[in-house]
């Protein structure tokens, strides 16, 4: 019998493929068109589909959260399980993109880029290699394993209030770089002090959460949380979205994008009509496999540029864009991930140990 922590972490799975196909759509529709802004908000989605990223950090902050909820995290078993979670399809897309390198003099990488990308804790983008450009993500979720066992045993302590001076603190740094310097684009968007934000809302979301589980079951809570988000992208895009450079709403963009997302899977996980049951399993599966949608994607949108390069679906430029990234790259990109998925993924996942213990049987921190 499945149990009801099953249930709700198999909804966690259908937000996991929901965030990688945004951003494979996202990097699809910007090979094809550009940055040509659309006027519907639907498809405002799609061109700022790196949304997404926002969407799995969450979701992040909110699974730990919950798991650890009641145990004591130990930190060494707690790496260790991150580890071989991400680090053998990481180091596998690094060794791909190096490798190329060898033959390519326009990918060609140093000894020390190979250190640095080997160690994932630099917070930039592998901008030179066009197929591995969205790895950056992974040196910021490194940054945040490494502070979350921290996090969570303080909030745990002093209360919900120490995540959301957390939160205000970011901001405000935010703000201090936006007056120093007129732009605080880069930092909000690739690094640890524009991302954390998201994950602390994760794990906000996840106290809600435990304190109340039928917190976000009216069903009105999911089509106005998913309005909300919709509206919140398409302001985000008529002013010029994520290639805006100077906007001051850069300081708190990130905390609003988490805080609607929150909304959404709080919403979708207390929604009470499940999807049929071969469905809801089947998307279940495909998010299980989110991690090698987002690390091979622009991979397979680089074969698939060369194969055949864009169809013809539609005569506006736009449409037609939006329609070859979801009816042609989203299922490659899906297709293409099961192998890393059988082969690497899932194998090392069998490796992982338990990191939580009664807190009864730890020391007392102040002792």
């Amino acid at each position: 019998m499945r149990s009801e922590q099953t249930a709700y972490l198999e909804r966690l799975d259908h937000l996991r493929l929901l965030a990688a196909a945004l951003v494979v759509c996202f990097h699809a529709f910007h090979r094809q068109v550009g940055d040509l802004k659309p006027d519907n908000p639907l498809l405002s989605l799609i061109d700022e589909g790196h949304t997404g990223i926002g969407l799995f950090m969450v979701i992040s902050g909110f699974i730990f959260t919950v798991i650890s909820h009641g145990s004591a995290i130990d930190y060494a078993g707690f790496l260790r399980n991150r580890l071989v979670r991400i680090y053998p399809l990481y180091v596998f897309a690094v060794f791909l993109t190096l490798s190329l390198g060898t033959w390519n003099e326009h990918l060609n990488y140093g000894a020390l880029t190979w250190l640095e990308w080997l160690l994932p804790l630099r917070a930039s983008t592998v901008s030179q290699n066009p197929h591995f450009v969205q790895l950056w993500t992974i040196w910021v979720e490194c940054q945040f394993y490494l502070m979350f066992p921290f996090l969570k045993a303080f909030a745990d302590r002093h209360g919900t209030r120490y995540l959301v001076g957390w939160i205000l603190l970011l901001v405000g740094l935010r703000a201090g770089i936006f007056l120093l310097y007129g732009s605080v684009r880069f930092i909000a968007y690739e690094s640890i002090f524009g991302r954390l934000d998201q994950f602390l809302i994760g794990m906000l979301a996840a106290y809600a959460f435990i304190a109340r589980p039928r917190l976000a079951t009216h069903p009105l809570h999911l089509p106005l949380a998913l309005l909300a988000m919709l509206t919140l992208l398409h302001w985000f895009n008529r002013q010029g979205g994520h290639t805006r450079l100077d906007a001051a709403w850069w300081i708190v963009w990130t905390t609003l994008e988490a805080a609607a997302w929150a909304w959404v899977m709080l919403a979708w996980l207390g929604w009470r009509w499940r999807l049929p049951g071969r469905l809801e399993a089947w998307l279940a599966g495909l998010g299980a496999m989110s991690f090698s949608v987002y690390v091979m994607h622009n991979f397979v949108l680089s074969v698939i540029h060369k194969a055949w390069g864009p169809l013809p679906l539609s005569a506006d430029p736009i449409r037609s864009a939006a329609l070859n990234a979801l009816l042609v790259a989203l299922p490659l990109a899906l297709l293409a991930a099961w192998p890393t998925w059988r082969l690497i993924e899932r194998p090392f996942l069998s490796l992982r140990g338990r990191y939580l213990r009664p807190v009864s049987a730890t020391k007392d921190p102040t002792a």
